[in-house]
């Protein structure tokens, strides 16, 4: 059967929806990860370089940036701590947002923090911390893992992307770095960023040492209009008009993501530096009972 443009895109619409019901995305891709982890290590001081390879051994924080989405599904008590959405109607989340029971990427960085700096705790226990801790710092940089409640972090907002039929969550976690991943591959690509982002302009962020003010930050990147305009040439029969994803969205958006993934990688090294330089956790303890147990 031959089917029209407009009911060929319903039906994607619809298979789109069902696959967003199934959970959230994964935060940055692969790609993305990689990259943070590059320039976190490129800021490293010469004591967190030396304990992180010693934790690690033959991997790197690259190597490692998306080992919690891939133990994801083995470990389900973790799923909840990839993000944390607050109200679409005020830019900081409120008390309760941070400290739900179940936990989230804010309690997690702090939680994961302390376990890396425990020496007391078995090294494959802090091992598994500084994974986690790698993946939730860049998890947290991306704006719609700290996004809104009401579509769960736009894993709801449907977008039309080269034809296709998307969530715009997947986009900020993959697509919106196609133009760049056809370039280079995340190495070169770290490089590239740190030549855009000299030392001066990385301490900053680096002193900007509060996850709170994280969250707040990548939230305001929302309340700025991350969210594309829905457009009447791209309607579909359940949800009428969306928005379309275009190359004049790209300019805007991708130089936002490249810097947040690059404040990803400043604020990851210092994390770093302050637990294996000091042996204590730069961070307040997490608000709620830490780890998740797991089920």
């Amino acid at each position: 059967m031959i089917r029209s443009p407009l009911a060929a895109l319903a039906v994607l619409v619809a298979a789109i929806l069902l696959v967003m019901s199934t959970g959230s995305a994964h935060a940055w891709s692969r790609f993305g990860h990689e990259v943070a982890g590059y320039l976190a290590h490129h800021d490293l001081s010469p004591e967190a370089r030396t304990a992180v390879a010693e934790l690690l051994g033959d991997d790197t924080l690259a190597s490692v940036g998306s080992w919690a989405d891939e133990v994801r599904r083995e470990r389900p008590e973790t799923a909840p701590l990839h993000f944390m959405n607050g109200p679409a109607d005020v830019l900081e989340p409120s008390e309760s947002d941070f400290n739900v029971p179940q936990g989230n990427v804010y309690s997690a960085i702090l939680g994961y923090s302390r376990m890396v700096a425990d020496e007391s705790l078995p090294t494959a226990e802090r091992v598994e911390a500084l994974k986690f801790l790698v993946h939730f710092v860049a998890d947290l940089h991306q704006p719609l893992h700290v996004g809104f409640l009401e579509d769960r972090g736009a894993n709801d907002v449907p977008v039309l992307y080269r034809g296709e039929v998307i969530n715009l969550h997947r986009y900020w976690d993959n697509e919106i770095f196609d133009g760049p991943r056809q370039r280079f591959n995340s190495r070169e690509y770290a490089a590239v960023l740190l030549a855009r982002f000299g030392d001066h302009e990385r301490a900053a962020w680096a002193e900007q040492s509060n996850p709170r003010d994280w969250v707040i930050e990548a939230r305001r990147l929302i309340f700025n209009g991350l969210y594309p305009r829905s457009r009447e040439d791209a309607t579909t029969a359940d949800h009428g008009p969306i928005p379309v994803i275009d190359d004049s969205y790209a300019e805007v958006w991708l130089p936002v993501a490249e810097r947040q993934i690059a404040r990803t990688g400043a604020r990851l090294a210092w994390t770093l530096n302050q637990l294996f330089e000091t042996g204590e956790s730069p961070f307040a303890d997490p608000p709620i009972p830490f780890p998740p147990p797991r089920e």
